[in-house]
């Protein structure tokens, strides 16, 4: 019961959960801590290392959110891209 009210869960929903369920939710309790301890150091040595830097780079540099520009296909890439495709589904060829 300890565990169950160290990750958040009122005494109700305690009551209502299986083990199972108190199991998999402890598990996510800790991989949601660890993501979130994962962020705090990110920030701090993101925060340590631009107090340094001569020039800020770019903010969208460092979000790194920017779609990359794909280059168009040529008819061949196409083909070829569908040929693989279809070989992977189990698809026949036909009209080579």
């Amino acid at each position: 019961m300890r565990a169950a009210f160290a990750i958040g869960l009122k005494l109700h929903e305690y009551n209502d959960m299986t083990p199972h369920e108190l199991a998999i939710s402890i598990e996510e309790y800790q991989k949601r801590e660890l993501y979130q301890h994962r962020e705090r150091i990110t920030a701090a040595y993101m925060g340590a290392y631009l107090q340094r830097v001569k020039r800020m780079p770019k903010l969208e540099k460092l979000i790194g959110d920017q779609p990359k520009k794909k280059k168009p296909m040529t008819d061949r890439q196409m083909l070829d891209m569908i040929r693989l495709l279809n070989k992977k589904i189990g698809g026949k060829e036909v009209g080579k």
